[in-house]
């Protein structure tokens, strides 16, 4: 009586196509996680660039310098906030809570240099409530300005990450 084999165990051109799927599969997803685009909204004076631009809820408040919006994870670009868990992290949390509340409705502008970070998240300048939240959470002192990347950002060398210590 023969062994029975399993699918990846089985004739070499089954496993040749699912290899072929699996590597049509991973390079869809890397392509489609740095392009992302957005229908411009109503208030587009405020977005700058050709990058994403939309509206939508605040779903999640994460740490002090990330939050969801429609399911999609942002990272505050040029804003270095301490992780929840450290020093300072609970304060710039909660501030960002109260700047932009869960259901609240939030303005997102995406990078047009960098759109995501190493993580996947979009890297933008959010506004809730008629206040860039990147540019409030800095003012406030719950957060340092990211240097780093001042040169890579779009939003570096506009008035308000000047003002915050961009070069």
């Amino acid at each position: 009586m023969g062994r029975k084999r399993g699918f990846l165990f089985g004739n070499r051109r089954r496993k040749s196509l699912f290899v072929f799927i699996l590597f049509v599969v991973a390079i869809a997803y890397f392509l489609r996680r740095e392009e992302v685009h957005f229908q411009r909204p109503e208030e587009s004076d405020k977005c700058s660039g050709t990058a994403g631009c939309f509206t939508g809820i605040v779903n999640r408040v994460i740490d002090g310098d990330t939050l969801e919006v429609n399911s999609f994870r942002i990272r505050l670009v040029l804003v270095d906030a301490s992780e929840w868990n450290a020093a300072g992290g609970t304060a710039a949390t909660s501030y960002l809570r109260q700047l932009c509340p869960v259901g609240s409705q939030a303005l997102v502008d995406q990078d047009d240099r960098q759109h995501t970070d190493n993580y996947g998240r979009l890297l933008a300048v959010v506004w809730c409530g008629g206040k860039r939240v990147n540019e409030e959470i800095l003012r406030e002192g719950h957060a340092r300005i990211y240097r780093r990347f001042c040169s890579q950002s779009e939003f570096g060398d506009q008035p308000w990450a000047v003002g915050m210590g961009c070069p």
